[in-house]
């Protein structure tokens, strides 16, 4: 039997990151899982990165030209050990399209959900409710991580 993936949403990322007044210490919680999971019993887009980079320089005032931060970021996702980082691929970028259409879903959520089942990943961590139109199961509440 396959072991079970999940895949990780950025707000997980941001919420984390960003220490979120309502839903960081979730978020937290859900890292330290990851931390403690199997290599790749979580998943996330390269995609993610990027978003993640953005929102929280928007956050913070930071620039994506201050290399430190970029750095920070990058290296504070990429070192959580059950994390496994999918590369995104054309063809997620081609298929995202046909998944907005389908569970009418914006382009940006609809690239989550192309790469995760690419994956073959049927649950996601995240918070956001869009994901409830779509095949994958959502969790973020950590009483079932």
């Amino acid at each position: 039997m396959a072991a079970r993936k999940i895949y990780v949403d950025i707000n997980v990322f941001i919420y984390w990151l960003a220490n979120h007044p309502k839903f960081g210490e979730t978020a937290k919680k859900w890292i330290r899982e990851i931390e403690r999971a199997p290599k790749g019993s979580y998943v996330t887009s390269s995609l993610t990165l990027y978003e993640t980079l953005v929102v929280i320089a928007g956050l913070t005032g930071r620039s994506l030209k201050d290399e430190i931060f970029v750095e920070e970021i990058i290296k504070a996702i990429m070192s959580l050990p059950g994390l496994k980082i999918s590369p995104l691929t054309s063809e997620d970028l081609v298929e995202a399209v046909n998944l907005m259409r389908e569970y009418e879903l914006d382009y940006e959520d609809a690239i989550h959900l192309a790469t995760s089942l690419r994956n073959n990943i049927k649950e996601v961590l995240s918070n956001d409710q869009d994901f409830d139109r779509t095949p994958l199961k959502r969790t973020f509440t950590l009483h079932s991580p």
